[in-house]
């Protein structure tokens, strides 16, 4: 499982930061509207849709749903609305993963409640990679910037919990990842911020101000994490899909991704970094 894990991703890395420094944003949203779509159909089923003709329509409603919101954009613009409803949202997702019995009955109320939050984590997060990549300085590199950092979050989380684990995070949610873990991913991201103002388009006064939206960044990854487990706990799938060896579906993949941008777009907007 491991190795399958490291070639996919040795295969995939290159792909994406090339995308992202050459591919003009048209391109890239087409790409990550794709992703998102298939994100959609495997959400579908951890909503508790059985159907897959319904799961076609979910699918082509989010469709929908990303190209009006790609006809309102505009270069350098932000929609404020998403944006705030970023941050009201993750907030509330955070409250769910503190009480994970709400929304565990299959019924069709909770299968509507999860298939609107579906939306919202799709749509907002596609919005805000976008919204970061369309940013007039150095776009790009703030979309390599924060991709660096989940990866290195996760890694540091991971090998910190396996050698030092004693403390459940959220033994309900996800028995597998401990306090220490997140210890591990402070430290190693802590470190990483540091390199922020050596290729990052910062003034002098900013490179505080992103340590700190750095380090609360990761908190934000390892809720977008348990969001996702909650999700597929409930509705007892193992891992959203099969596409990637090694890494499940594209939900098990950008399930971090899915809370940090938006959550970043809120703070850089706030802090007047955007």
């Amino acid at each position: 499982m491991l190795k399958q894990r490291i070639l996919t991703a040795l295969i995939l890395i290159p792909l994406v930061i090339s995308g992202i420094l050459y591919l003009p944003v048209a391109a890239i949203a087409a790409i990550l509207a794709i992703l998102m779509l298939q994100g959609g159909w495997e959400w579908s089923r951890l909503a508790g849709m059985q159907s897959g003709a319904m799961r076609g329509v979910y699918v082509a409603f989010l469709a929908v749903v990303l190209g009006l919101v790609w006809w309102q954009m505009k270069p350098g613009m932000l929609i404020q609305g998403l944006v705030t409803a970023s941050a009201i949202f993750w907030l509330l997702a955070t409250l769910w993963i503190f009480f994970p019995q709400l929304g565990k009955s299959k019924t069709i109320v909770n299968m509507l409640i999860k298939l609107g939050a579906g939306i919202l984590v799709l749509l907002l997060s596609w919005y805000a990679l976008l919204a970061v990549q369309a940013t007039p300085q150095q776009g790009p590199v703030w979309i390599l910037y924060f991709l660096f950092l989940i990866w290195i979050a996760d890694s540091g989380a991971y090998f910190a919990g396996r050698a030092f684990g004693r403390h459940k995070l959220a033994a309900v949610v996800s028995p597998g990842k401990t306090w220490e873990g997140v210890a591990g991913a402070l430290v190693l991201v802590f470190l990483y911020s540091l390199t922020a103002p050596y290729w990052l388009p910062l003034t002098e006064g900013q490179a505080g101000t992103i340590i700190w939206i750095s380090l609360l960044l990761v908190p934000v990854s390892v809720i977008g994490d348990l969001f996702e487990s909650l999700m597929k706990r409930q509705s007892g799938i193992k891992d959203s899909g099969q596409l990637l060896p090694g890494h499940g579906g594209v939900m098990d993949r950008i399930d971090s991704l899915t809370a940090v941008f938006p959550v970043y777009l809120w703070m850089a907007s706030v802090a007047g970094l955007i």
